[in-house]
């Protein structure tokens, strides 16, 4: 018996260790360049702090710890200790992205489950010092996603009594929020959650969910099509339609992604992409691109590289873009005492980073607006999200660079200087300058 609880407490201990500390994940953030950021949040009183992340490269999730930066949260009790640390999805990559993801890399592992992948909003649930419930998608708390979750929560008895259960067990339930009104791509007929997986909140591990129809009731869950084998679904995505995709999980606990050729086509992401630089460089700032490597034959060594190399260039141009805005931001309030008049006149024609500046301003404006205000100004609150979120500097910096390269002949010439070793093919005569 003491032999048995040891080597429980052993593998406990290596489960732990996947799962970042908040100091952990802090320290993450704080490295120069990460792509890994931290939101902080206040609801009842309670400080709350997640983190996800923003372009980020194949090699920097190359641990367990730094896979759980998408979404993990932590709330903390009124005198600063911690409550509870939830974990969401940890990263995972399509089918032939990044190495570990190549055919030859999975081709002979022994497939788990296959389940359908859903084209929504990821969402779940977190339990609050205070014993309330509140529903939390990836980006945050107080959007219109949250509250179509929340909404849900209140009003779904079966969901309401499978996420109680769920939390009182410190389990997480993951689910995908769909709705006509949520449309990504595909169009679903009504609003609802999905359940996708059922992860042990304290480990990490992937839970059955077979194990547990009878505490799911009514709620539908991401079918399951265990019987397909990989060159299966690989040959079924080339002509499947009115499917996102599929995951697929192997008894190693690995995951990848495929996603279907007309979804792909629908969402506007062809391999054809890769040749027009202009739009590979949107696809990066849009966070799009990992489903274009998706697609990119294993084989062709020399396409991955150079849009990864690509992507390093966006990355470093972007985090050095964030910085000089921040540093006007800065001057403006320190020395100019955030006087707006004073630093027009001074400043308007000579600082190229004027325009940040007022719009980071009226960003600060903005999230100081009390739930009254907000109506009064605007009719629809998504409205209102989407003006605060066009404030954001990460966001700015974007905008500064999409300027900069939304032409294909332009952008060529921009990264050129940047890196003067890229190759470039012949651009399309017809369509050179879109």
């Amino acid at each position: 018996m003491e032999i048995f609880k040891y080597l429980q407490f052993i593998n406990e201990k290596i489960n732990n260790d996947r799962i970042p500390t908040h100091d952990e994940c802090v320290n993450m953030c704080s490295v120069d360049g990460s792509p890994f950021y931290e939101s902080k949040f206040i609801i009842d009183g309670y400080k709350i702090s997640a983190f996800n992340y923003r372009l980020a490269k194949s090699e920097d999730f190359l641990t367990s710890k730094s896979r759980e930066m998408r979404g993990i949260c932590f709330i903390f009790n009124t005198n600063g200790s911690l409550f509870r640390r939830y974990i969401l999805l940890e990263k995972f990559f399509n089918l032939n992205q990044v190495p570990g993801s190549m055919y030859s890399d999975v081709k002979d592992l022994t497939i788990k489950s296959i389940s359908n992948k859903e084209d929504g909003s990821i969402s779940s649930f977190l339990l609050m010092p205070n014993g309330k419930v509140i529903g939390k998608s990836k980006m945050g708390f107080d959007n219109d996603q949250a509250k179509a979750i929340n909404r849900i929560y209140k009003t779904n008895p079966d969901i309401k009594k499978f996420v109680d259960w769920s939390l009182s067990e410190d389990y997480v339930a993951i689910f995908e929020y769909v709705s006509p009104n949520n449309r990504i791509v595909l169009r679903y007929d009504k609003e609802e959650l999905v359940l996708l997986r059922l992860r042990d909140n304290k480990t990490g591990e992937h839970l059955n969910i077979k194990d547990y129809l009878d505490k799911i009731g009514s709620i539908r869950i991401a079918p399951f099509e265990d019987e397909n084998s990989l060159d299966e679904l690989i040959k079924k995505s080339e002509s499947e339609t009115g499917r996102e995709g599929w995951v697929v999980t192997f008894e190693n606990g690995q995951m990848i992604k495929i996603k279907t050729s007309e979804y792909m086509a629908l969402h506007g992401l062809l391999t054809t992409d890769i040749y027009r630089e202009n739009t590979i460089i949107k696809l990066i700032l849009d966070d799009k691109i990992d489903d274009i490597l998706g697609q990119i034959p294993e084989e062709e060594v020399e396409a991955h590289d150079r849009i990864n190399r690509i992507i390093s260039i966006v990355k470093k141009v972007l985090n050095e873009k964030v910085i000089e805005i921040q540093k006007a931001y800065d001057f403006f309030i320190n020395t100019c005492g955030g006087d707006k008049k004073e630093y027009a006149l001074k400043y308007r024609k000579s600082d190229p980073n004027f325009g940040y500046v007022m719009a980071l301003y009226k960003g600060v404006y903005l999230k100081s607006l009390t739930d009254e205000e907000i109506s009064e100004i605007y009719t629809d609150y998504s409205n209102y999200e989407i003006s605060v979120n066009k404030c954001e500097i990460h966001e700015l910096a974007k905008s500064w660079i999409r300027e900069k390269t939304k032409r294909l002949n332009i952008a060529r010439d921009w990264l050129k200087i940047k890196d003067p070793t890229l190759f470039f093919s012949e651009p399309d005569e017809e369509n050179d300058d879109n």
